[in-house]
């Protein structure tokens, strides 16, 4: 399976273009862009075996959990910097991955507007914040950022996510103390318990969890702690507060 980005030149193009080419999103396929600008996308040097994103649910974001771990399997051995790069996003979104951002995104469903292709297609927000906004670069983070090769079920911390999973995620990795795996799943794991042990978690109860990380990651180190210390310490704080 042949991996594409979009040629820098060809991305502005097309990302300052977005507005007369709306209508062209809502195409079942991707042959106008080529009509729009010649050889836009060049072969990325990584092939991978042949895989396709789930996409059997009538609620595409039921999708996302499932996905997680298609994409992540599938596109492991790129590094974090490829990963960041608008551009390789951009050429899987406008080439392989077309039939999927129609479908994740309900192109076909709803109007088309000029923001939402830009956030769904491209990135708009900055590069963090776009990493977790854009459809196809949150599934791999999201497993880069919880993958646990030490464990018979390396994605056991996505388990909390399998509900409200664009809402949790934005929350959650908007802090900067969640970009390091280990924080990321500690985090996912004391919540999971928390919800097993005491139901539902209410957004400000989960909104406090979130602050309680950014606070402690200011006054300790929390690399020097284990993950099993962070699960505990996150655990020991919300008894304290809510019970």
């Amino acid at each position: 399976m042949k991996l594409y980005f979009m040629k820098e030149d060809a991305l502005t193009y097309f990302k300052s273009n977005v507005e007369n080419n709306l209508k062209n999103y809502s195409m079942k396929d991707n042959k106008w862009i080529y009509s729009k600008y010649e050889n836009p996308f060049e072969e990325f040097r990584i092939q991978v075996s042949n895989f396709d994103l789930d996409m059997s649910s009538d609620r595409p974001e039921a999708t996302d959990y499932n996905n997680v771990k298609i994409m992540y399997n599938n596109l492991k051995n790129i590094s974090d910097s490829q990963a960041t790069d608008e551009r390789f996003w951009t050429g899987l979104s406008h080439t392989i991955f077309w039939k999927f951002l129609n479908y994740r995104c309900k192109i076909n469903n709803s109007e088309v507007t000029k923001e939402k292709i830009l956030n769904n297609y491209f990135f708009k927000q900055g590069q963090k914040r776009s990493l977790i906004l854009n459809p196809l670069s949150r599934l791999w983070w999201i497993g880069r950022l919880t993958y646990d090769e030490n464990s018979e079920n390396p994605y056991y911390a996505l388990e909390y996510l399998k509900t409200d999973f664009s809402t949790k995620v934005l929350t959650l990795f908007s802090s900067n103390y969640t970009n390091n795996p280990k924080i990321a799943r500690a985090v996912l794991v004391a919540l999971a318990e928390l919800e097993k042990e005491y139901g539902k978690l209410e957004r400000k109860k989960f909104l406090a969890i979130v602050r309680y990380i950014n606070m402690l990651g200011g006054v300790v180190i929390l690399d020097f702690l284990s993950q099993n210390e962070l699960i505990e310490k996150i655990k020991i704080y919300y008894i304290e507060k809510f019970l």
